[in-house]
């Protein structure tokens, strides 16, 4: 019987990127968790990840599933495959954790739903940004009402890139949409209740090699609450604000790590009514001068730290029945929009 002090035993599937560079860094420096086997087909990077950590190493996934001592596996392995070892990982009575994107559809997020409930094992995806600090940050401006009622919010992720690896090929699921923007249409979709949303896509091959697109806009009007306007892009060489978020009271702007808040108390300002006939004074400002309040915020960049955020929550939830803070079911909204994008633009 596992102690709950133990380290969480994993299993890593994939010692590319993000399989070496993020997962394993950042579990490197937790104790709650020990890397205790890992896969890949490229033997140098198995020979890498034993003098590191000591483990097991396997050139093929099966193998590492059928370990007895993984309890814990991490899929971080092009896009295409997710589905499939995710899957196979929970009806290897393992929990999983799946890089995002999470998957290519809503038919695949519930096939890795319907197997988790099956199994009973603790299945999440990677979106380790709902944990970077300048996005907390916002999410505290907006809870505290200075913005007012929202209308419009903007994310813009601008950047001139001529990429050519894998995620540059739509048969391996690549592309700007499902590995760079689901990102931040995860943290957009947090900040939206749960209603119908119309969609406007526009996806774009541009500068990179392959065939998927490099160029991402996406227009989200939901049923109630503000438009939502999503850029990320790989062929924009000067950037505008990472955020932009107007409401009735105030806007939020952002450029890097700073966010700058300009608002106002509406219980300082009196009504105004509007007056017909000739604008009194040829003016067209109502009311008195609003006396604004301005703050700025440094936040301390994301890094490490959002995975080791994410992990530490993960082994609340895997080791003391803690909720589970990145659920499939809320990545599946995400997932529907994707679908929705490819199918309205034809990068299917």
């Amino acid at each position: 019987m596992t102690e709950v002090n133990e380290p969480i035993r994993v299993g890593l599937i994939g010692l590319g990127r993000s399989g070496w560079k993020i997962h394993a860094d950042g579990l490197a420096k937790l104790d709650e968790f020990q890397i205790v086997a890992a896969a890949d087909p490229d033997a140098a990077r198995c020979i890498e990840a034993k003098n590191r950590f000591g483990c097991t190493t396997y050139s093929d996934p099966k193998s590492l599933l059928s370990d007895p001592q993984v309890e814990l596996v991490i899929v971080a392995t092009p896009s295409h495959t997710h589905v499939p070892l995710g899957v196979a990982a929970l009806h290897a009575d393992k929990h999983v954790v799946i890089e995002k994107p999470l998957a290519q559809s809503v038919a695949e997020v519930d096939k890795l739903l319907a197997a988790a409930n099956k199994t009973g094992r603790i299945l999440t995806c990677f979106q380790n940004n709902r944990f970077e600090p300048i996005y907390t940050s916002i999410r505290d401006i907006i809870d505290s009402g200075r913005l007012g009622e929202l209308v419009l919010i903007r994310r813009a992720i601008h950047r001139y890139t001529r990429r050519s690896d894998w995620q540059t090929l739509r048969k391996y699921g690549g592309g700007e949409l499902p590995n760079t923007a689901s990102h931040f249409l995860d943290q957009l979709l947090l900040l939206l209740d749960d209603t119908p949303i119309d969609l406007l896509a526009d996806l774009r091959h541009t500068v990179s090699a392959g065939d998927a697109e490099d160029h991402v806009k996406l227009v989200l009007k939901p049923k109630t609450g503000p438009l939502i306007d999503l850029e990320s892009s790989s062929v924009i060489a000067a950037g505008q604000p990472g955020w932009l978020i107007a409401g009735t009271t105030g806007t939020l702007t952002t450029i890097e790590t700073t966010i700058h808040v300009k608002w106002y108390d509406p219980s300082t300002v009196e009504k105004i009514a509007v007056t017909e006939g000739a604008a009194p004074g040829r003016t067209y400002v109502g009311g008195k001068k609003i006396s604004w309040n301005e703050e700025t915020i440094t936040t301390e960049p994301g890094g490490t730290k959002r995975t080791l955020d994410f992990y530490q929550h993960l082994a609340r939830t895997v080791r003391h029945g803690a909720d589970l803070y990145v659920t499939p079911e809320t990545v599946r909204r995400q997932i529907g929009i994707i679908e929705r994008a490819r199918r309205q633009t034809g990068l299917l």
